[in-house]
């Protein structure tokens, strides 16, 4: 695997990766679609693994299309009936299938969270594998320019990322885009100008979402930044511990490591106030919609043109139409973050040969045993 560790950018120049994948450089798309076929290929050995996680996505979408639906079903029409015995039987029969549905929805939900994230947690541990297996064979010098710290933190903490985009990404795209296109037909179906409505606030959701995001994004940059360097200063003060001892260098070390300890603090607090705003805009957007379903609901059902089961079962929608707006966000945090991870590991290097110790010299191989 022909992998280069290049050394940590600004975050003020990848926040906006998911923009730049679509450029149109015809070298830089050559070299993109390459790395993109290379991520994807990763797929290959768990495909089964993987339809069977997007088909378990369907599910999950579907069901909670279809609680509502039954929701509509019971207020408008089984209530209707004259024969009150006969309601009520149906009433509870569709209790029955309303209960089957869910049961299908846990099903789906517990096999998309265990079984999706094995595999993601699979293809990440060939990616560390491989990225393990590459490392012996990079050259001295290479070693030289770099701090184990460094890339022990490239090693663990950033492929941990890769996993998660291996999972949540396929899910969360098909869950958002299955869950939105078919809460907003039973909206359009039921009132197309509440609908519209709808429609008109969910842009300004998404862009808020994204907004806060990408701030989420730079916070996460920077603690991940962060803690590579608290990995750096341990494995500095650990490997040479002898000497720190010798010359009672205990007190700046933990000076050194206090500070280090300090920037990573700062910027998960950070993260935390973006993820905050984040959580805040999206409940709010939630709670706009409700209100202005009641609103312009009741508004219509003075005017005889919508009635109480589809106001019903236009507040039961606006439930299920938050969840896309959040996966959405989610996904495009997941991607910035893993992507360009796997980017910086997918650039070409050349890492040069490494002779072997034997033909050292004695200094040089005593060195590097150490």
């Amino acid at each position: 695997m022909n992998i280069r560790f290049s050394r940590a950018r600004k975050s003020s120049r990848r926040h906006n990766v998911f923009l730049k994948f679509f450029q149109n450089d015809p070298a830089d798309r050559g070299r993109r679609w390459s790395r993109m076929r290379k991520f994807l290929s990763y797929y290959r050995p768990h495909l089964p693994l993987l339809l069977a996680d997007l088909l378990c996505a369907m599910l999950v979408a579907g069901t909670a299309l279809a609680l509502p639906l039954c929701a509509n079903v019971v207020t408008s029409r089984l209530l209707a009936l004259p024969d009150a015995p006969q309601a009520f039987a149906q009433i509870l029969g569709m209790g029955g299938v309303m209960l089957a549905v869910l049961a299908v929805q846990i099903a789906a939900i517990f096999f998309v969270d265990y079984r999706g994230h094995v595999m993601g947690a699979r293809i990440e541990a060939t990616v560390r594998q491989e990225l393990f297996e590459h490392c012996q064979k990079l050259s001295f010098s290479f070693y030289d320019r770099q701090r184990t710290g460094q890339l022990m933190s490239r090693i663990t903490n950033d492929s941990l990322w890769l996993g998660e985009l291996f999972h949540h990404g396929p899910e969360d795209l098909s869950i958002a885009l299955l869950k939105f296109g078919g809460a907003m037909l039973v909206l359009f179906y039921i009132d197309p100008p509440l609908a519209g409505l709808i429609l008109l606030l969910t842009p300004v959701a998404v862009v808020y979402a994204l907004y806060f995001n990408r701030r989420m994004n730079r916070a996460l940059e920077a603690s991940k930044h962060q803690i590579a360097a608290v990995n750096e200063r341990v494995e500095d003060a650990l490997a040479g511990i002898r000497v720190v001892q010798s010359f009672a260098n205990e007190a700046l070390e933990r000076e050194r490591f206090a500070e280090q300890n300090r920037r990573f603090l700062q910027s998960r607090a950070d993260g935390y106030r973006s993820e905050a705003w984040f959580s805040v805009g999206t409940e709010t957007f939630a709670q706009l919609v409700t209100i202005l379903v009641i609103v312009v609901g009741g508004l219509r059902i003075l005017a005889a043109e919508l009635t109480v089961p589809d106001m019903l079962t236009f507040l039961l929608c606006v439930a299920v139409l938050v969840d896309p707006v959040q996966r959405l966000a989610n996904f495009v945090r997941l991607w910035q973050e893993g992507y360009t991870g796997w980017s910086g590991c997918r650039s070409p290097s050349r890492p040069g040969s490494s002779l072997p110790s034997s033909v050292l010299p004695a200094s040089a191989r005593a060195r590097f045993v150490r």
